[in-house]
């Protein structure tokens, strides 16, 4: 199915509701805590509207598609194409595989918030790191484990 780009999009979109931007209800409805922050809702490029096409094309939930995109990707996305669909797959697998590394070094292997962040930012090799840069990854680390603390201790339970 292609989108028609010069026919008017339709419906109100399912990612921000007709808003043109994701708040933080968005993010919670949509379970994407972990993985969105509010700002100009990329489903719909910040109009509200959507053509019904891409309700059938994209889940309204994928992490990949964000207005960071280039335009041509987004495009590629939304009408169908296999090559941006399988980088959105490749895009979630690696988000939720960063995700239980952090539920691991924190649950398992018992490192702090501190020292997991100095593993983060070593595997990217960076060094010098911004003050304002990890007191955010800090406070995404906590979010992490707060999310995953419940899951954790009925799985530890549950194999005792």
């Amino acid at each position: 199915m292609i989108i028609n780009l010069f026919k008017k999009p339709t419906e109100k979109c399912p990612r921000c509701l007709g808003k043109g931007f994701v708040d933080n209800n968005d993010i919670e409805r949509l379970n994407k805590r972990l993985e969105w922050a509010p700002g100009k809702c990329a489903y719909c490029n910040g109009k509200g509207k959507v053509h019904i096409q891409t309700i059938s094309n994209v889940p309204v939930n994928l992490s990949y598609l964000t207005v960071e995109r280039p335009k041509i990707e987004r495009w590629k996305l939304l009408l169908g194409n296999k090559n941006a669909k399988k980088k959105a797959e490749i895009y979630q697998e690696n988000i939720n595989n960063f995700i239980n590394d952090i539920v691991k070094q924190y649950f398992v292997i018992n490192l702090d918030f501190e020292t997991i962040a100095d593993l983060h930012f070593a595997r990217l090799k960076k060094k010098e790191v911004s003050i304002k840069e990890r007191k955010e990854f800090l406070e995404y680390i906590e979010k992490v484990v707060e999310l995953n603390g419940g899951k954790f201790e009925k799985k530890m339970t549950d194999n005792s």
